[in-house]
């Protein structure tokens, strides 16, 4: 056995063109992507069908950055990010259940850097550009929109941000993005992030539970993001 088929499930050939990443799982997402196959492995959990591979990858920059090199190993050639992400400040049009995808994420991925080393000037990664473009245009009725993102370490830590975030023009943040750009771009990866506003730093922070009217925009959101990014994905497919 390789050791992708250990921390994966399945062997690496049978990966499609096309790989949808998901740190969390949320009730009933499964059904929305129409995976019917899904299994747990050593590391991973995976499904798919038609059109596209879906990873469960679990939360933190190192799962998800561990997964698009392994990828590198497979057919695959785009991969998306798929998941929540939190809201710097209600602006510009956004708010719980707005979709975004990140043109470029700040990674502030070490919790220590964050803690301590507050000048360190992080690096800068980048979804790729024509994918992009092409993923904005396909979502422009469902009002998704472009946004600059920062994948922290610290959920604590990011309430005592968010001034510099916005000084940076950063919209929103996430624990993910910044690795899984570095690592398809070391793989030679199509890669972009579609995420779901879930909550607003210090505003409606996470830990706290949503109104009515909230909650309804997030479960349609999540219903909207995951159609999106099928269509997408059984577009690339052909392509």
């Amino acid at each position: 056995m390789t050791q992708f088929e250990a921390l994966f499930g399945i062997e690496s050939s049978r990966i499609k063109k096309n790989c949808i990443l998901l740190p969390m799982l949320p009730k009933g997402i499964l059904n929305e992507f129409k995976i019917g196959n899904f299994k747990s492995s050593k590391l991973y959990g995976i499904g798919d069908n038609n059109d596209f591979t879906l990873i469960h990858t679990g939360m933190g920059a190192g799962f998800t950055g561990d997964a698009v090199l392994h990828l590198k190993e497979s057919p695959c050639e785009n991969v998306i990010l798929f998941g929540s992400c939190g809201l710097v400040k209600a602006r510009n049009g956004l708010s719980i259940g707005s979709l975004v995808s990140p043109a470029k994420c700040y990674a502030n991925e070490s919790f220590t850097e964050l803690l301590l080393e507050k000048n360190i000037e992080p690096k800068v990664f980048h979804a790729h550009d024509k994918f992009l473009g092409d993923f904005l245009a396909d979502g422009k009725n469902l009002g998704l929109k472009r946004v600059n993102c920062s994948t922290l370490a610290s959920l604590k830590l990011e309430e005592q941000m968010v001034d510099s975030f916005i000084e940076k023009g950063v919209d929103v943040v996430d624990m993910e993005c910044s690795a899984f750009f570095s690592a398809a771009a070391f793989s030679g990866l199509n890669a972009i992030a579609c995420f779901y506003v879930s909550d607003i730093i210090k505003d409606m922070p996470f830990y706290l539970s949503l109104d009515a009217d909230s909650k309804s925009a997030l479960f349609s959101a999540i219903k909207d993001a995951a159609g999106l990014v099928c269509e997408f994905a059984k577009k690339k497919s052909s392509v």
